[in-house]
């Protein structure tokens, strides 16, 4: 699948290191935008509509990838050429497109938001495609392509953003310039730099290699899918129960709370490769030693960050938003306790695919939804915005204690060499 050009392989620590600097950096930046959306606009209006957006592209995202990065690098045998991954990638950019695009429309709470959403999704069709690039430069160990890629990308969301809004004092002509800026940057910048080190990116794929992909990463996907309606469909119901401005509130005393996500994700996902290469080769013991560490280095990622962000939670959001946000202060540590189930669910399904049950991603994400589903309304009924938190608090404790049950014991099953064949 790689070409032996000469684009020597970094060591694993750079790879960790450059995967983490570009994300950090380049959801910082996203993050930057959910502010600046405030301080370039009159009231919490637009934060709402960028925050509906947003929970709308979060579900995007796991269709539009497909979760096939994780598949991708954990495909150690080669499987399927890179020119089968483009291809399949550009089915579910498009076809996600159209199905998210559908489901905006139906619960926009207004044509303006509506104008958001689809202008949002556009912006993560090139994120969701761009990564299957990024799939490339990690199984070639070239991810410092990945963090300057992002860092770039980053820096233009920023300039962009700020100057739509402050030209034209319009969301929807901000978010359009982000799109076109970031797909400038996977046009004259990912694609020449991934070219270099695979024998082909020509899209090319069979009609039964598309569709067996399709089916046998559909469990994963709709787990990825659900697991995005958790904190979603959440959100949605309280901007629609409490009006944008509410949500618009939430969402940007919660938002810093996705470092937590980012960092912990960017420092295990370099690892998944070694960890699937341990498991296909029959090294039980040795991917359940790895998969444990990878949970406990989440965990103790998000723990430090939450302890950081609430000593200084007050004065920083200050700093931020203005004085106004300070009644709001307290819903950020129970955020922080959210993102933290949010980060080790996805570590969770993440060793599932690796470890090839990509079922019970479904089964994890889906218990996460049902107990989700059945707190919120009670929950923010007595709490208001941090029942929100509660209820996710409570829908992601019962997922991650299923789920790591389930990483432990498939860990200690060998790897199925005839279900191996069997795949498309």
């Amino acid at each position: 699948m790689v070409k032996n050009a000469g684009d020597k392989p970094l060591s694993l620590k750079r790879n960790v290191m450059w995967n983490t600097i570009g994300s950090v950096f380049y959801q910082g930046c996203l993050w930057l935008m959910t502010v600046l959306v405030v301080r370039l606009s009159a009231d919490y209006q637009n934060s709402g509509a960028l925050a509906f957006a947003m929970s709308i592209g979060n579900i995007y995202t796991a269709i539009g990838t497909y979760t096939m990065r994780t598949y991708q690098v954990s495909d150690v045998t080669g499987r399927h050429a890179t020119s089968a991954y483009v291809a399949l990638r550009i089915v579910t950019v498009t076809g996600g497109l159209a199905a998210c695009a559908v489901y905006g429309i139906a619960i926009a709470p207004s044509p303006a938001t509506l104008l958001v959403i689809l202008a949002f999704l556009l912006f993560k069709a090139d994120e969701a495609f761009v990564n299957v690039l990024y799939g490339c430069d990690q199984i070639a160990l070239r991810l410092d392509y990945v963090g300057i890629s992002q860092i770039l990308r980053g820096a233009l969301v920023v300039a962009s953003f700020s100057a739509g809004m402050v030209l034209t004092q319009s969301l929807v002509s901000a978010l359009l310039a982000v799109f076109v800026c970031c797909l400038l940057v996977t046009l004259l910048f990912d694609f020449p730099r991934t070219r270099g080190l695979v024998d082909s990116l020509r899209p090319r794929i069979s009609k039964r290699e598309c569709l067996g992909l399709l089916r046998e990463c559909l469990p994963s996907v709709l787990g990825n899918v659900v697991g995005g309606l958790v904190v979603s469909t959440a959100r949605q119901y309280f901007g629609i129960a409490y009006g944008e401005e509410a949500l618009g509130i939430y969402a940007s005393v919660a938002t810093p709370c996705v470092i937590i996500q980012v960092l912990a994700q960017n420092l295990y996902t370099p690892l998944l490769g070694p960890i699937a290469g341990k498991y296909r080769h029959g090294d039980c013991a040795a991917a359940r030693k790895a998969s444990v560490r990878l949970m406990l280095l989440v965990v103790a990622v998000a723990l430090g960050i939450s302890i950081l962000l609430t000593i200084v939670a007050e004065p920083l959001l200050t700093l931020i938003y203005g004085s106004s946000i300070a009644p709001y202060v307290n819903v950020l540590p129970l955020a922080l306790i959210v993102m933290t189930g949010v980060a080790l669910a996805a570590v969770i399904s993440d060793l599932l695919i690796v470890l090839g049950h990509l079922r019970t991603t479904l089964a994890v994400n889906g218990l996460a939804f049902v107990v989700s589903l059945l707190l919120v309304v009670p929950c923010t009924t007595m709490w208001y915005m941090n029942g929100l938190n509660v209820a996710l608090i409570g829908a992601y404790t019962v997922a991650a204690a299923f789920g790591i049950a389930q990483v432990l014991w498939r860990a200690s099953q060998p790897w199925r060499k005839e279900a191996e064949a069997e795949r498309p």
